[in-house]
C-alpha cells in the first residue's frame, strides 16, 4: 500500500520482462543523508519520477513473487523507497499537492463530510533551511439538527526570506445552524443542546497576521481580523431572544480589526513542533473607522512549549489567555471548544469576556521495522480551562476536556488529524489537516 495517497504523474521507463527491479533501481539512496540536492527542479522532478517507477515496478514484482524471502526483501525496499520519496522531495524543495475526503462528527455540526486537499512548496528552494509554506483548503457538507449545511476552511503558512518573514491566514465560511446559550458559564452549564438552543447563520471568519524578525530574534507585524455573523431571523431560539447581548448585537454583524503580533518562537517546524518555544502577543482594536459595526480591544497571550524525549516522543503544552473590553458582540467573545482548543467541549457553548486554557498532549510516532519513523501515530491529551466575565474570575468554573488522537503524517511534517475528544457536555470526532497547536 503507498504511502504516498497524493496524485502524481508517473514517467514509466519501460522495463525488460527479466529486469530485477532490486538491481534496476538500487542506485535510488533512501537514506536523506545520501541524497543529493539538484541544481534544476526538473532534475528534481525526474528523481521522483524514478522513485515512483521503482516503485512501480516493485509492485509487480511483489504480484509474480512466489518465494517468502524474496517477497519480503520487495516489500521492504518498495516501503523504503515510498518514505525516500518524501524525503527527496522536501530536501529539494519540491511542491506536493495531497487529497483528502472522509466523514466526520462534530458536536457543533453533527455529522459531515470533508473533501479538500493540502498544498506544500518551499518559496526558495536554494535556501535549505527554509520552512515548507502550506496552503489547505476543505469542503464541508453537514446534516445536523438543523438540515443541510455547508463550509470552506482554508489555512495557510507562507515562510519567505529564511524564515525571517512568515504569513499565516485562516478562512472560514459556513452556512449552518449551531447552539447558542447564551453569555457565560452559567448559560452554558442551565441545559442541554436541543431545538430550543439551535440557531441558523451565516458567518464568515478570517485571520491573518504578517511578521517579520528583527536583530533581537522576535517577530513583530500588523494582524487582520475579519468577522461577519448573520442569524437567521426565522430561526432564533429562546435562549438568544432572551439574551441581552444577542438583541443588541444581531443587527451588527461584521467586526473589522487591526492590530499587531509580537512573538518569539524557536520551534523547530512550526504546523508540527517537535522541540522548541513560541511565545505570542496579539492586541486588535475594532472600530467603526475601519468599518466595524463595533468597538472593542481583544488581547492574545499564548504559550506553547515542546520537548521530544525520544525520536518520534514529543510531549506539547498549550497554555492561553483571551481577554476582551468594550462593545463586544456575542459572536466574537472569547470562546473554548471545537477542534483546536479543550477538543470534544463545544465550541461557543461556554463564551464570556475573558477565557483560559491549558493543555497537556503527548504526541507518539510509531517506528517501522527498520527503526526509523513511519508515517503513523498516535496523541493522548487532557485540558482545562474556564470563561469569566472579569480576569479576576477565572479558575472559578473549571472545565475540561481529553482524547485519543491517530496521526497520518501525509507529507513532511504535516499531518492528517483525527481526534475523539470528551467532555462532561459534549464530544467530538475531528478530522482536518495540521496539529491543534
Amino acid at each position: 500500500m503507498f504511502k504516498r495517497i497524493y496524485l502524481s504523474v508517473l514517467i514509466l521507463a519501460p522495463l525488460a520482462a527479466t529486469a530485477d527491479p532490486l538491481i534496476q533501481y538500487q542506485h535510488l539512496p533512501t537514506d536523506v543523508v545520501d541524497m543529493p540536492f539538484f541544481d534544476t527542479e526538473e532534475k528534481a522532478k525526474q528523481r521522483t519520477d524514478e522513485y515512483n517507477s521503482a516503485i512501480d515496478a516493485i509492485d509487480d514484482a511483489i504480484d509474480s513473487c512466489k518465494e517468502e524471502a524474496a517477497c519480503e526483501k520487495l516489500n521492504q525496499r518498495q516501503s523504503d523507497l515510498e518514505y525516500a520519496i518524501d524525503d527527496h522531495q522536501e530536501k529539494n524543495g519540491s511542491s506536493i499537492t495531497s487529497w483528502l475526503g472522509g466523514p466526520a462528527y462534530t458536536p457543533e455540526v453533527g455529522f459531515m463530510l470533508a473533501a479538500g486537499g493540502l498544498f506544500s512548496f518551499s518559496t526558495n528552494r536554494e535556501e535549505q533551511d527554509l520552512q515548507r509554506s502550506s496552503v489547505s483548503l476543505f469542503a464541508v457538507g453537514t446534516q445536523g439538527d438543523a438540515g443541510f449545511g455547508y463550509g470552506i476552511r482554508s489555512k495557510q503558512n507562507l515562510f519567505f526570506n529564511n524564515n525571517d518573514t512568515r504569513f499565516s491566514g485562516a478562512l472560514t465560511f459556513s452556512d449552518d445552524a449551531e447552539n447558542y446559550w447564551g453569555i457565560g458559564y452559567d448559560k452554558g452549564k442551565a441545559q442541554d443542546s436541543s431545538d430550543d438552543t439551535l440557531m441558523r447563520n451565516t458567518s464568515l471568519t478570517y485571520d491573518a497576521n504578517l511578521s517579520f524578525k528583527n536583530d533581537y530574534g522576535f517577530y513583530f507585524g500588523p494582524a487582520l481580523r475579519l468577522k461577519y455573523y448573520q442569524a437567521d431571523e426565522d430561526e432564533i431560539p429562546e435562549t438568544a431572544t432572551l439574551d441581552d447581548n444577542f438583541n443588541e448585537f444581531k443587527d451588527k454583524p461584521l467586526s473589522i480589526g487591526l492590530g499587531v503580533t509580537l512573538n518569539y518562537d524557536t520551534r523547530d517546524v512550526t504546523v508540527n513542533a517537535w522541540e522548541g518555544q513560541y511565545l505570542n502577543f496579539e492586541y486588535i482594536n475594532y472600530g467603526s473607522v475601519i468599518g466595524s459595526d463595533n468597538d472593542y480591544q481583544k488581547v492574545l497571550l499564548d504559550y506553547r512549549y515542546y520537548h521530544s524525549f525520544n525520536p518520534g516522543r514529543v510531549v506539547a503544552v498549550y497554555n492561553a489567555l483571551q481577554w476582551s473590553k468594550g462593545d463586544v458582540p456575542f459572536y466574537d467573545m472569547p470562546t473554548l471548544g471545537g477542534s483546536f482548543s479543550l477538543r470534544g467541549l463545544y465550541a461557543g457553548r461556554f463564551r464570556d469576556n475573558n477565557a483560559i486554557e491549558h493543555t497537556v498532549e503527548y504526541r507518539h510516532t510509531f517506528l517501522r521495522s527498520n527503526g526509523n519513523l513511519s508515517a503513523h501515530g498516535m496523541t493522548v491529551w487532557g485540558g482545562i480551562g474556564s470563561v469569566a466575565g472579569d480576569d479576576s474570575s477565572l479558575y472559578e468554573n473549571m472545565l475540561y476536556s481529553y482524547g485519543v488522537g491517530y496521526r497520518y503524517e501525509l507529507q513532511p511534517r504535516m499531518n492528517v488529524r483525527i481526534d475523539f475528544g470528551f467532555s462532561a457536555d459534549d464530544s467530538g470526532f475531528f478530522l482536518t489537516f495540521t496539529e491543534a497547536f
